[in-house]
């Protein structure tokens, strides 16, 4: 039995249990994987698309899904980040991002968080996690050199690498935004939010214009839409990436606020901000009943749950098509 039907038959049976959800290395080299399992990826097969790169001296492991239908200097690279207790190869599995990938034509990888010694589980050294101690991993770093190092091997198109995340995971993808926006051209961003724990204020400005896409359920019990008073709602989310110091968003298309004073939801369903830096844009959608989930199933029927009037054939009407369709209109100029 091949690697790639051992991983598709591994990942079936984990789907039946998923109810949800330092200084860089120079020049590091990517590894393939250990004949005897667990490998780096936490497989027990030998896989070709577990790899992994020494970074800052420690070795980071992520999985690379390759299609044969990727063409050299026109296709994509998409960089999806799991959110905490998660893995590289259970949000394969959480996203079916690798669907998308095959029928499109661009590649995906699946970096591993390390375990925090706080939580006692895998996490995102996030702004501002303070889960790691005065020692916390040097996270970005580690994504910007997977980009690098897999550009260099597959030759994606430089100006067509995308980072998405779920939950702590969409809030590495806000820093990665944030400290490697030279190399990212946009960010999708599902249940998570810029800075958790900590104020949003005390958040870097970008290195450059990126684009933003964010997706997030107003009965989230997790990250609230709302916000809590050290955890940054999707209002201010949403303001950070359009402010003069971030994007400097001309237009925006509508004043009204997602959630009031009180921190009660708005009616407001989705903001869209344009004619920004570079080409940008900033979107958020609300889903309307949504939890802290990964939807894989339409959101665009009135009466089922998660639900946006937004999503239509343009914007997708799934969590994966709304991502590429994003994707896929901001390439970096």
């Amino acid at each position: 039995m091949s690697s790639r039907v051992r991983r598709s038959t591994l990942l079936a049976i984990a789907a039946l249990f998923l109810a949800s959800c330092g200084d860089s290395g120079a020049n590091p080299t990517p590894t393939g994987p250990t004949s005897t399992g667990p490998n780096a990826c936490g497989e027990t097969f030998s896989d070709p698309e577990c790899h992994t790169i020494v970074v800052g001296g420690t070795t980071r492991a992520y999985l690379l899904h390759v299609p044969a239908t990727l063409q050299a200097n026109v296709s994509a690279l998409v960089i999806g980040l799991h959110g905490s207790d998660g893995s590289g190869l259970r949000f394969v599995t959480t996203s079916q991002f690798n669907v998308k990938a095959d029928q499109i034509g661009f590649a995906v990888a699946y970096p591993y968080a390390l375990v925090s010694p706080g939580a006692g589980i895998t996490e995102w050294n996030e702004f501002f996690n303070n889960s790691f101690g005065g020692n916390g991993p040097d996270d970005s770093g580690f994504i910007r050199q997977l980009i690098l190092t897999t550009q260099g091997s597959i030759h994606s198109d430089p100006r067509k690498t995308f980072v998405m995340g779920l939950s702590n995971g969409g809030f590495m993808a806000h820093r990665v935004g944030i400290e490697d926006s030279d190399l990212v051209a946009a960010i999708a961003v599902v249940e998570g939010t810029v800075v958790s724990p900590g104020l949003i204020q005390n958040a870097p400005a970008p290195r450059g214009p990126v684009s933003v896409l964010m997706l997030h359920g107003d009965q989230d019990p997790t990250v609230l839409y709302c916000g809590q008073p050290v955890v940054a709602s999707q209002e201010q989310s949403f303001n950070y990436w359009t402010s003069a110091s971030a994007n400097a968003c001309a237009s925006v298309d509508t004043i009204d606020p997602l959630c009031d004073a009180q921190r009660n939801i708005t009616s407001v369903s989705e903001k869209r901000a344009s004619a920004c830096s570079g080409g940008s844009e900033v979107q958020f959608y609300k889903l309307q009943g949504g939890a802290h989930l990964w939807y894989l199933g339409p959101m665009n029927t009135a009466g089922l749950s998660p639900f946006n009037p937004a999503f239509n054939g343009a914007t997708g009407v799934t969590t994966d098509d709304i991502i590429w369709n994003f994707f896929a209109a901001h390439p970096k100029r």
